[in-house]
């Protein structure tokens, strides 16, 4: 009998804070100018050159800085190759620096070091060129480490620019038309 008055108070207290819950209606608005919310601004996006593509990015570090080239050319051997290059942070930074770094068979000849630079905005594209020099075919990496420095410390992120080398045309020979087959000689 305790239990079922018990059960009865429950209810009626839960049915007395529903009815109370019923009468709470919205403040009035406040008379005067009316509010209106301003849209957010868009994300701030960096703005680099079309022909850009993303480089290699080791792990995860690509939400933070990105590293974006672009060849002028085609490589080729024992040709010098511009390589127009972007690096992109996506946060503020105290300081960015980079080292670029070729493997055997692609030698940088300038650029290999970039910075560093100082108070560094989000989505602001720090220009840099790299020139290399082929000197035979194959599929090549050029390693650049980026060094940040920002509210996380000091870190080193690694990113990869593949350069695929193929052989210089080999010159015509002289007197020879491209349209027209060389002759055979007669064998008479």
């Amino acid at each position: 009998m305790l239990e079922i008055r018990h059960r009865a108070a429950f209810a009626a207290l839960i049915c007395a804070c529903v009815l109370v819950a019923c009468d709470d209606a919205p403040p009035e608005p406040q008379q005067g100018a009316p509010v209106v919310k301003k849209p957010d601004p868009p994300p701030k996006e960096a703005s680099i050159s079309k022909d850009m593509v993303a480089a290699v990015s080791g792990g995860k570090s690509a939400s933070v800085i990105s590293v974006h080239f672009a060849l002028r050319e085609p490589p080729t051997v024992n040709k010098a190759l511009a390589v127009d290059v972007a690096i992109v942070p996506h946060r503020d930074f105290t300081s960015v620096s980079a080292h670029f770094d070729s493997q055997d068979g692609l030698t940088t000849t300038s650029g290999d070091f970039f910075g560093p630079k100082s108070d560094i905005d989000s989505e602001t594209p720090l220009s840099h060129q790299l020139v290399l020099l082929p000197t035979r075919e194959g599929m090549f990496m050029v390693t650049s480490s980026v060094d940040t420095v920002g509210v996380e410390g000091n870190i080193t992120r690694i990113f990869s620019i593949p350069i695929i080398v193929a052989a210089a045309a080999a010159p015509a020979p002289a007197g020879a038309s491209a349209t027209q087959p060389a002759r055979e000689p007669d064998k008479n």
